[in-house]
């Protein structure tokens, strides 16, 4: 479309060229390889949820912006675990729930839509979020609450998560045990949702950036 203006919605429902360039979740490598690589999209996905002065734009601050109430970038947050940056995700999910959600009458940033923002809560409250839509598979952030049980229906088995130290300053991962076993990528593949277990994240008031950064386990 020429002139292209990444501001503009012509051509997207409900959103900006700007948001619906990172509608890639099931090809996150893909997307970083078109834009020159993890780390310039990493600097790019920044740019997304902050002002020039560096300060935070994640309550809607226009069509260039990260916009909480609509679903076409709710994703957006996570896919740093995909650049290789998880303390980026760690960082912006927390400052989404401390600054977007709130318990009164607006508590809600949009239109539930049959419970979508709810339930962004809800994953991000958690520390998991699903890498896209059609997969199983668990992004990892840190999770607000202590301890989480979570009783499927049928016969699957339940899913716990622990995470003592969190707080409102302990936001950050530094290590992450799936079942007893050291867990050292910021993602869970499928079998985790279908047959439960545990997951005990330790957590720190500083980013750890080296924790889940190898290159050859990052989620794709």
């Amino acid at each position: 479309m020429t002139p292209f203006d990444p501001a503009s919605d012509s051509g997207f429902a409900q959103g900006s060229a700007a948001t619906y360039v990172w509608m890639v979740p099931q090809d996150v490598q893909g997307l970083a390889t078109a834009m020159g690589g993890r780390d310039k999209a990493a600097i790019r996905l920044d740019g997304f949820f902050h002002n020039p002065d560096g300060s935070w734009s994640v309550q809607g601050g226009g069509p260039l912006h990260y916009d909480p109430t609509n679903e076409p970038g709710i994703h957006a947050p996570w896919l740093y675990n995909a650049l290789g940056s998880p303390w980026k995700t760690q960082q912006t999910v927390r400052q989404i729930v401390d600054t977007v959600y709130t318990t009164g009458p607006s508590g809600l940033p949009g239109n539930d839509d049959l419970g979508t923002m709810s339930a962004w809560y809800v994953f991000s409250a958690l520390g998991l979020y699903p890498k896209a839509p059609g997969s199983a598979d668990f992004l990892l952030s840190a999770p607000v609450f202590p301890r989480s049980v979570i009783a499927p229906a049928g016969h699957r088995g339940e899913i716990v998560i622990d995470a003592p130290e969190a707080s409102d300053s302990n936001l950050y991962i530094r290590s992450v045990k799936r079942d007893q076993r050291t867990h050292r990528t910021s993602w869970l593949d499928g079998s985790f949702a279908r047959d439960g277990g545990s997951l005990r994240s330790q957590l720190g008031d500083r980013p750890d950036t080296s924790w889940a950064t190898d290159p050859a386990h990052l989620p794709r």
